[in-house]
């Protein structure tokens, strides 16, 4: 964001608007596989698009309704920032920004679904359309997002994301990333974010780490199983290899502790 001020504050107010991910960050939204070296320019004055010296000029101007003020400087909306990134990028980038913006309700699920017909004759909007169907706004980072499209991409049963353990008197156990009911299992991203977040006054990461087995261990103890995955292993490069292990886990999970649960749908 230092580089996007640096490089739009260089120009005449008015005559260009941050676009694409350069947008979506000024959102506060989140964002995956793009070069952050380069700035994403919309032209307002009616210059061509070109790129140079890390900056990208797009010529596509956007109706005027799409364009927002922050901190001063022009930026295209919300929608319309999703947008260019889900259709300039690949699928995990376009389903990461689309589960950001929902998780900070910048958009609906409708928004995503394109009712306007706004998006329609953009590349790649079809694979846009796809991913904001599989979009869900629990997802509370990028992992967790990257987690669950790794079960979509490799046949997994869709889990269900921020759900609540509870024990049969109804007291509180835990919220997990993900959850798969049917299969009594449930998932977690594990970031180093998390054992950083998490420090309490006077404590070290350790700290956290024993707090977060003593969790897992109230879990299992309620007959139910628990896969995690870190950064590294929902890449593209190691995700098929977590897939066979979540898979692999459930099955476990439903052979162990489901025989004995009755589910009223």
């Amino acid at each position: 964001m230092v580089l996007a001020r640096s490089v739009i504050d260089k120009f005449e107010p008015g005559s260009v608007a941050l676009s694409h991910h350069s947008a979506a960050l000024a959102h506060g939204l989140d964002v995956y596989g793009v070069d952050l070296g380069v700035v994403h320019l919309v032209r307002l004055d009616g210059g061509c698009g070109r790129g140079e010296s890390g900056v990208i000029h797009h010529d596509a101007r956007p109706d005027d309704d799409q364009l927002v003020q922050l901190d001063g400087r022009v930026v295209v909306d919300p929608e319309r920032a999703v947008w260019e990134v889900a259709c300039s990028g690949t699928r995990r980038g376009a389903l990461v920004v689309m589960d950001s913006a929902l998780h900070h309700r910048l958009l609906t699920k409708h928004d995503l679904s394109d009712p306007d017909q706004r998006f329609q004759r953009w590349p790649r909007s079809r694979v846009a359309r796809l991913m904001g169907c599989l979009a869900d706004g629990g997802a509370e980072n990028p992992g967790e997002t990257l987690m669950r499209y790794l079960c979509w991409e490799n046949g997994l049963p869709a889990p269900d994301t921020q759900v609540v353990v509870v024990r049969p008197d109804g007291s509180f156990v835990a919220r997990t990333d993900l959850g798969w009911e049917l299969y009594c299992h449930f998932g977690e991203f594990d970031g180093l974010r998390k054992y950083w977040r998490d420090l309490r006054r006077g404590e070290d990461a350790s700290d956290v780490v024993v707090r977060e087995k003593i969790r897992e261990d109230a879990i299992r103890d309620l007959g139910n199983g628990l896969s995690r995955a870190t950064w590294v292993e929902v890449q593209p490069e190691g995700s098929a290899a977590t897939a066979t292990r979540i898979r692999r886990d459930l099955e476990r999970s439903r052979r162990l502790y489901t025989h004995s649960r009755t589910y009223i749908a």
